[in-house]
């Protein structure tokens, strides 16, 4: 399965989301939406789950949860826009009952993935205005079985 992996839109999904998009099965946004349009354009490509980040407005972080936890495949992915340190985040998720394969995040802006305590923690970076980098990015989950990893693209 291929898994879209967004974050930090900013109120504005670019153009170029649509074709790396194309054919994924579910779409997870990490945060800093901006706006529901966002939203609503990314479920023309696949169903979306979402999380508010520290910048959505009351109306928009009001229909949203904070970390929100999902089965796809055999993992249980768990969706958030701040990860303060995986330490502190596996602990959030324990005091929750969830030991999760997967943690997806946003806020820094910097895609990246890391392994900590056989956890995934993965941040597809800023899909429009980052910061610290000059290139916009979103990722992509793709899992198999026991395997999960993720991919970067930048534009």
């Amino acid at each position: 399965m291929k898994i879209g992996l967004i974050s930090d839109t900013h109120g504005r999904l670019p153009s170029q989301v649509y074709n790396i998009f194309k054919g994924v099965g579910l779409i997870l946004h990490a945060g800093d939406i901006g706006s529901e349009e966002v939203l609503i354009e990314l479920r023309t490509m696949a169903p979306v789950h979402a999380v508010y980040g520290n910048v959505d407005a009351f109306s928009l972080a009001n229909k949203l949860q904070r970390i929100e936890c999902l089965q796809a495949e055999s993992f249980l992915i768990c969706l958030t826009h701040i990860v303060t340190s995986p330490k502190a985040m596996e602990y959030e998720l324990f005091k929750q009952d969830q030991r999760p394969d997967i943690v997806v995040f946003g806020h820094t802006h910097q895609a990246e993935q890391f392994l900590y305590r056989n956890i995934l923690f993965v941040n597809p970076g800023s899909a429009c205005l980052p910061r610290h980098t000059k290139k916009a990015s979103v990722g992509i989950l793709t899992l198999s079985e026991n395997n999960a990893g993720a991919e970067f693209i930048y534009f």
